[in-house]
């Protein structure tokens, strides 16, 4: 699925790449937008949401900005970084609004960018993971977990905008991507910034369920499934039995 993705940023690259993209719970980013606050975007970590949500967001009409890693793009190594990933980063480009990059020497600057964004009325789009953030959550999948940055709940919380869980899955069969962004995740049922980002985040975790089971191959996270003792446990993508 992943090598897959990244053929079809190639080829949106080269010669354009017009899949067919199904949007629903549009109506939540409506909502958000007419309140004037923009949305925080969670998107789950499944192998075609990078590009195809953001095709999808800008034919709606919406301006959604991206928080994404300096190295973000096809690698990591020093070549990769500067002649490969300009690609990736160039093509999702053509679809998002902007591009807001972490600065690991000074973190907050990029969430005050967001802020700002989202006080405008705009969106602000960042992909769940483990690999940036000052607090790291954990959230039970089924019978083990997964650990969450907790910068979406929080940044939600802080600019005063709703928290919109955005899932994006192919149909095997007929290749249509189907882009659900859900209804938002409470962020009032937290007492303190810890409470909060963990029962958004196991909201966030309970939401993934029918989308694992319905598409199991194309979730990009089984090896980094924990047990609940905090032991590393063996995956493989569509081996359901260790997590449900």
């Amino acid at each position: 699925m992943r090598s897959e993705h990244n053929i079809q940023i190639v080829r949106e690259w080269l010669v354009g790449w017009r899949p067919e993209i199904e949007l629903l719970g549009a109506e939540h980013l409506d909502a958000a937008r007419e309140q004037g606050r923009g949305a925080v975007l969670w998107i789950a970590h499944f192998a075609f949401n990078a590009l195809a949500a953001k095709m999808v967001f800008a034919k709606a009409g919406f301006d959604v900005f991206h928080v994404s890693r300096p190295e973000h793009g096809f690698s990591k190594s020093r070549f990769g970084i500067r002649f490969l990933n300009p690609i990736r980063t160039g093509v999702e480009l053509r679809h998002a609004a902007g591009r807001i990059v972490i600065d690991r020497a000074n973190p907050a600057a990029s969430m005050n960018e967001a802020r700002r964004l989202l006080r405008q009325g705009k969106f602000a789009s960042i992909t769940a993971g483990a690999w940036e953030g000052e607090l790291l959550v954990r959230a039970r999948i089924g019978q083990s977990a997964i650990e969450f940055a907790g910068g979406a709940p929080r940044l939600a919380r802080i600019a005063g905008a709703p928290l919109l869980p955005v899932f994006v899955v192919c149909d095997d069969s007929t290749g249509r991507i189907r882009v659900t962004v859900e209804n938002p995740i409470d962020l009032d049922r937290g007492q303190d910034k810890a409470e909060l980002i963990q029962s958004a985040a196991q909201d966030f975790a309970d939401r993934h369920l029918a989308y694992l089971k319905a598409s199991p191959h194309q979730w990009r996270d089984w090896g980094k499934l924990k047990a609940h003792q905090g032991t590393l446990i063996e995956t493989e993508a569509g081996c359901l039995s260790s997590a449900f």
